[in-house]
């Protein structure tokens, strides 16, 4: 198919392939709710378990493309592995214990701490654009969180929020990493969980470390759960990394936001079609006025 021309805010041509790139990203990455629930409910994996394989996979899949590119200093890559454990670690744990929406609606609040760590720590102007998209954002948080907050579901919640806002600092840190090839920080950010995650599971979950080789060798029934975790990580996480830093090359990086917000708007959807699963009221609303308010900061409130 020949690519159609588009126009960017600098009003050069910008190739359909590209915001395509953009959007099927965030189809993949949409896919991660459903993983994380066929993985708990089928193979009674843990969330670090989930964390630990989900990275692997990644980084083994990622690394041949590390050659001549440039890779983050050490400092960085050690706190934003840091971080990066702990926001992928608590949004498994979420989706495990409430609704994928839940999960998925509450960690794309990171734009909002991103807004407010930016302007309390790196002395970022705070535009009245920004206050509108906190205030909508809020308000969604709040109907979202005490409309489910209920029913063992409290502490599921407040990791989903956790997660939100270790994916805020982390957006934050990969401003400061910039200099870096966006690949191979994925590769490191992916291998330095896998490690971290890898050594906790020696000592919590020593049977799930030793999955793998379980399923390779003298149990077979395994094999389906082993390709289920393979593509997770390659397929919901590696692929997808590479297709939005293709985009990227051509789409400006606030049209690249915009258009990865297909990832919240999906995930609940695979998750109901596959799992069954279906969202309360208040998360469809508090999730709404999330969305609506990112998609708002992007569009109708950019900055001229």
């Amino acid at each position: 198919m020949n690519d159609r021309a588009a126009v960017d805010q600098e009003g050069a041509s910008v190739p359909l392939k590209y915001r395509l790139a953009l959007v099927l990203a965030g189809v993949l990455w949409s896919l991660g709710g459903v993983f994380i629930k066929l993985l708990t409910r089928d193979a009674e994996f843990s969330a670090l378990g989930i964390t630990f394989y989900r990275s692997l996979f990644a980084a083994l899949c990622l690394a041949p493309l590390l050659r001549g590119r440039t890779l983050p200093k050490l400092r960085d890559s050690l706190v934003a592995i840091v971080v990066y454990a702990l926001l992928l670690g608590l949004y498994v744990s979420a989706t495990q214990g409430t609704s994928a929406a839940n999960a998925i609606f509450l960690q794309y609040t990171a734009p909002v701490y991103a807004l407010l760590l930016g302007t309390w720590f790196f002395g970022e102007r705070f535009e009245r654009a920004d206050a509108f998209a906190l205030c909508a954002a809020m308000v969604g948080i709040g109907i979202l969180f005490f409309g489910n907050f209920h029913g063992g579901e409290e502490g599921p919640l407040l990791m989903a929020a956790g997660s939100g806002l270790m994916f805020g600092w982390f957006l934050l840190y990969l401003r400061r990493m910039r200099y870096a090839d966006p690949i191979a920080v994925t590769v490191t950010n992916n291998a330095g969980v896998a490690v971290l995650a890898g050594l906790a599971l020696a000592f919590q979950q020593p049977a799930e470390l030793a999955f793998l080789p379980r399923a390779f060798s003298r149990e077979p029934s395994l094999l389906p759960t082993a390709l289920l975790l393979a593509l997770m990580g390659c397929v919901q996480i590696a692929a997808p990394y590479v297709l939005f830093s293709y985009g990227l090359k051509r789409v400006s990086s606030v049209e690249g936001s915009l258009l990865a917000l297909v990832e919240p708007l999906l995930n609940p959807v695979w998750v109901l079609l596959l799992i069954g699963e279906r969202p309360t009221p208040a998360t469809l609303v508090g999730g709404f006025l999330i969305i609506a308010a990112l998609a708002a900061r992007y569009t109708l409130f950019r900055p001229a």
